[in-house]
């Protein structure tokens, strides 16, 4: 149980939106980036997140859509 939720984090850890909202944290940090640019990528990350949950459960859904109009123009 606590390898797989290990596991997990790591996996969400290594995620590319992710290691980028924390390089522009470092840099935001440094003085390399100011507040706005690191508001851009904080909002880029965010709308990139969600933009994946939503458009990747309307895919699964045209997808069921497909399948179900193939099942029936086989019989």
């Amino acid at each position: 149980m606590i390898g797989f939720r290990f596991q997990r984090l790591i996996e969400k850890l290594l995620s590319v939106k992710f290691v980028i909202f924390i390089v522009a944290t470092v840099l935001l940090c440094c003085g390399v980036l100011g507040g706005a640019e690191w508001l851009t990528v904080a909002l880029t990350v965010i709308v990139g997140r969600e933009a994946n949950k939503v458009l990747g459960s309307r895919f699964q859904v045209l997808g069921r859509k497909q399948d179900d109009e193939a099942d029936l123009g086989s019989d």
